[in-house]
């Protein structure tokens, strides 16, 4: 076998251009960092080999290396986006990618973490001078931590295109709604927007946020569980203000907010007695 994989080798070496093609798939590492090094290969030969999946990181960042290859866009993007490129590789030859190329990376879950959280930052690090545009059509597909960056932002436009984005879940919207720098537009919009306003964790979230105006606060209060309002009620990160109104809205439910409250501690007592008994 270890013959076999030399022959190919030599012959991938010195193949000529026509020839070069049936080698491409090749299994072995050696024949196809042999072919790397045959100058009949061209640049859509390599592009097909940056692609594979199959390969060691080594024949992939010897591309990367290859200064025949380092103006080329389709093959960096190709080293960029396949999960075997080395880690510094790919990030080296990502920062010459293009936004929509980043962003698309970020999403790609067949990408290490470590990674796509790296592309993260690089895409956040343009936002500062990034034109309104770009931003606005950035927000429709980005991923959830560059959503979140984005929305920090508190731009009108731009977070209603984060809100309406697919990809965001709830984790970053409770991460937006319990900042403390958080712009009052974002929670505004978050109240109002059609989707994550009826969904009832983001509403029980939304309440403890003093952003949030009250009109809406008792709306949310209306249609929530007595066990949550009780929560909100004994909560003291809930706004002063919502307090009354979610007393009001036990009572009417034929709850006795302040007995129910005393009736908790109790039953915390007796766990902590029967824990020690």
């Amino acid at each position: 076998m270890a013959d076999s994989i030399e022959k190919r080798a030599l012959q991938a070496l010195q193949a000529e251009e026509e020839e070069v093609a049936r080698f491409l798939h090749d299994p072995s590492p050696k024949v196809i960092k042999s072919l790397l090094q045959n100058r009949a290969i061209s640049e859509q030969d390599v592009l097909v080999i940056a692609n594979r999946k199959n390969l060691s990181g080594e024949v992939l960042q010897s591309i990367g290396k290859d200064r025949r290859w380092a103006e080329s866009y389709p093959i960096r993007l190709a080293l960029a986006k396949n999960p075997k490129t080395p880690l510094f590789v790919a990030i080296s030859t990502a920062r010459a990618l293009r936004l929509f190329d980043l962003a698309e990376i970020c999403r790609s879950h067949f990408l290490p973490l470590t990674y796509r959280h790296k592309i993260e930052a690089l895409i956040m690090e343009k936002l500062p001078t990034m034109p309104l545009g770009v931003k606005k059509t950035l927000a429709k597909t980005a991923s959830a931590n560059v959503l979140f960056r984005m929305m920090k932002e508190g731009n009108r436009e731009v977070t209603q295109f984060c809100l309406g984005n697919p990809h965001l879940t709830e984790y970053p919207l409770y991460k937006i709604i319990n900042g403390k720098d958080t712009p009052a537009l974002t929670i505004r919009l978050m109240a109002e927007h059609p989707n994550w306003s009826n969904r009832p964790a983001i509403r029980f979230a939304l309440v403890r946020n003093s952003h949030l105006a009250l009109a809406t606060c008792v709306e949310f209060l209306l249609g929530m569980r007595v066990t949550d309002l009780r929560e909100l009620y004994e909560d003291p990160s809930v706004p002063v203000t919502v307090k009354p109104y979610i007393h009001s809205e036990l009572m009417a439910r034929g709850e006795d907010a302040e007995k129910a409250e005393e009736e908790d501690r109790v039953h915390e007592i007796e766990e902590e007695l029967n824990a020690n008994s």
